[in-house]
């Protein structure tokens, strides 16, 4: 060990200080060589010192002394994972019937019984209720005696949520009571429910004139407004399980001559089991954190003002703005099967595997383009449109985007495509509501 020590000194002896060495970099070969091998020689003793320690622990040995244990080193992170179109592998999928990636939704599944209730409860002689729509929540309501149908819209929420049903007036209203505006609420019991609350609300029109044949609105010359009001009713529930049932409906007149609905018929639909959705549903992150995950990726991206910050629907987060020339929209659901391709004009699917094929995951991307000039847009243009789904362990997210351009112009290249999936895979939109 003396031996090893004198080593040391005398190659540090030999290394100059730091304001030398910045002078010995730029000399010449002569003595860059010789730093090289002084530099060696710290190495090489180095490693001795390594070996001889070793030596010298083995030969200890024993359980007579106590090693010291100090704490752990830091971890090595994991690597972060890439990928890029040099990296993708797609393989094509057959398209069939429909548009779009058509991606199953568990929360729709559970939708489906909800226009069953309104039958029951609204028209049981299936004489007045339009086709069921395509989510299961809305309803219109045609009566052959009269010009304007009834409107409605059901659905499940949690308490927590805002805007809250329960509110009466102030969930119906966007604002102060305008001139000619009225709204009154009223709490009542209901059997099998916590608390029933319902909320009228009617707008009056501005003039006065004569009716019309046939507008039930207006039924005689004089005596009712030129352009009928409108009304809005809600009525919401309670209900014993922790959540909230409602149900909204509007239409053209005044809230009592022409609303066709009973308050307790209304609170019965929205009182009923069958309007429920998954446990999932109510995980789903929010449309504010989706618009903030959007915002990382894609700066230049403008949210569109109608977009709200509370989600329209339970179970969904769906934002939708500008990306320059392109749309981008994203939406977020609870995670079901894989999607299947629907085929409508030019369109191709494909299942991309990316981040190599040792760490495969796979994204639907789909691609329906206009076959000549977009009907849609100015002449010598073409539109292109791209539909990107990720399948996550939690959560199902969907990024449609398009763009018009004129005939020589690039439509969406691998470089969007690229940034959009990384995009979907966000880990933040696999996290819960609460984030």
């Amino acid at each position: 060990m003396s031996a090893l020590h004198e080593a040391f000194d005398e190659i540090a002896a030999d290394v100059p200080v730091y304001g030398d060495l910045d002078l010995a970099v730029e000399q010449a070969d002569l003595e860059q060589r010789r730093l090289r091998t002084v530099l060696a020689g710290v190495v090489a003793a180095a490693a001795a010192v390594a070996v001889i320690v070793g030596a010298v622990a083995l030969t200890r040995g024993g359980d007579d002394v106590d090693e010291p244990v100090g704490p752990a080193g830091p971890s090595t992170p994991a690597p972060t994972r890439s990928q890029s179109p040099q990296t993708w592998v797609d393989t094509v999928v057959t398209p069939v019937g429909g548009y779009g990636w058509m991606v199953p939704d568990p929360v729709q599944r559970a939708r489906d019984g909800w226009y069953a209730a309104a039958t029951d409860y609204l028209d049981p002689s299936g004489e007045h209720l339009d086709p069921p729509s395509e989510d299961g929540s809305t309803f219109i309501w045609r009566d052959p005696g009269s010009v304007y149908p009834v409107e409605g819209h059901l659905g499940i929420i949690l308490p927590t949520d805002q805007p809250d049903p329960m509110d009466g007036c102030d969930y119906l209203l966007d604002g102060p009571l305008a001139a000619k505006e009225s709204c009154t609420d009223e709490s009542w019991d209901f059997p099998g429910v916590e608390n029933a609350e319902a909320a009228y609300y009617e707008r009056l029109c501005d003039s006065w004139g004569p009716g019309s044949p046939g507008d039930d609105a207006r039924p005689g010359p004089g005596v009712t407004y030129e352009t009928c009001g409108d009304f809005r009713v809600s009525v919401a529930v309670e209900r014993r399980d922790g959540a909230i049932g409602y149900v909204v409906v509007e239409g053209r007149g005044t809230v009592f001559e022409y609303n066709p609905f009973g308050t307790d018929m209304l609170a019965a639909l929205a009182a009923d089991r069958r309007l429920t959705l998954p446990d999932a549903a109510y995980d789903v992150p929010s449309n504010d954190t989706v618009t903030s995950v959007v915002a990382d990726h894609f700066p230049g991206w403008r949210l569109d003002p109608e977009t709200r910050s509370v989600a329209e629907r339970p179970g969904y987060a769906e934002v939708w703005g500008r990306l320059g020339p392109s749309g981008l929209s994203v939406r977020v659901w609870p995670a079901g099967a894989d999607p299947t391709c629907g085929r409508s004009s030019l369109v191709r699917c494909v299942e991309r595997r990316v981040y190599g094929a040792d760490d495969p995951t796979t994204v639907y991307v789909g691609a329906w383009d206009e076959e000549g000039w977009a009907d849609c847009c100015p002449r010598s243009s073409r539109a292109y449109s791209r539909q990107l789904v990720y399948v996550g362990p939690r959560h199902t997210v969907v990024a449609s985007l398009t763009r018009v351009v004129r005939e020589p112009e690039d439509g969406i290249g691998p470089e969007l495509d690229q940034r959009v999936i990384d995009l979907l895979l966000d880990p933040r939109l696999q996290q819960g509501g609460e984030q």
